[in-house]
């Protein structure tokens, strides 16, 4: 797994399909930037998630067929608004 702070997202177009756009909290305690609007998104507390994927170019001896990312924004109109931008 990807972590959305690792590098900045990818461009929707192109390689990467949405697979889902879900509201969810974790268990975990971390915070994320939303990459719509660059606030904190406390992954606790309520939230949107945005999961993209790819196929991967298969190198000898890999099994791994598809890469994901997993985008936290703080709210739905982040999520929508980011995904109508990319």
């Amino acid at each position: 797994m990807t972590s959305a702070s690792a590098r900045p997202p990818p461009s929707v177009s192109g390689e990467w399909n949405v697979r889902q756009v879900i509201p969810c909290s974790q268990w975990k305690e971390s915070d994320k930037q939303c990459p719509e609007c660059g606030e904190s998104v406390n992954l606790m507390h309520p939230h949107y998630q945005v999961e993209l994927d790819r196929e991967r170019n298969l190198k000898e001896g890999s099994k791994l067929t598809h890469e994901r990312w997993l985008l936290a924004f703080c709210n739905q109109q982040c999520a929508t608004e980011w995904l109508d931008t990319n």
